[in-house]
């Protein structure tokens, strides 16, 4: 048990090291890329991230969830008041859009959860 416990240690340090050591030489070649290369990289970044987390189970989403949030809210958190501005205006932008958007369907589902809410604050 203490055997596999170490071994699975030693092996996540290993790719925590690699993952550095990738992060460091990616940062030196990005320096000289071009326009086109950085969309590319990104796209194949995104691809990279959507298999991997595709292939994640259940206890490994949920940390991984739980990591996204707390980064979120750090950097809410470091924000000037003009990026939170900025921050905010964006997401009631995406709101409105997402409003125009919807179908009666949805509509109806977000009255009716609005009104569920609104009664549970009475």
């Amino acid at each position: 048990m203490l055997k596999e416990q170490s071994r699975e240690k030693q092996a996540e340090e290993q790719k925590s090291h690699i993952r550095e050591l990738d992060r460091i030489y990616r940062a030196d070649g990005r320096a000289n890329e071009t326009a086109e290369e950085t969309k590319q990289r990104r796209t194949e970044d995104r691809l990279r991230t959507i298999a991997r987390r595709n292939n994640m189970t259940a206890e490994e989403t949920e940390e991984r969830r739980s990591d996204d949030q707390l980064w979120a809210i750090s950097r809410r958190n470091n924000e000037s008041f003009g990026v939170r501005n900025q921050r905010q205006a964006l997401d009631r932008l995406r709101t409105l859009n997402s409003i125009a958007t919807e179908s009666n369907e949805q509509r109806e589902r977000r009255i009716h959860c609005n009104a569920l809410g609104n009664q549970n604050r009475i």
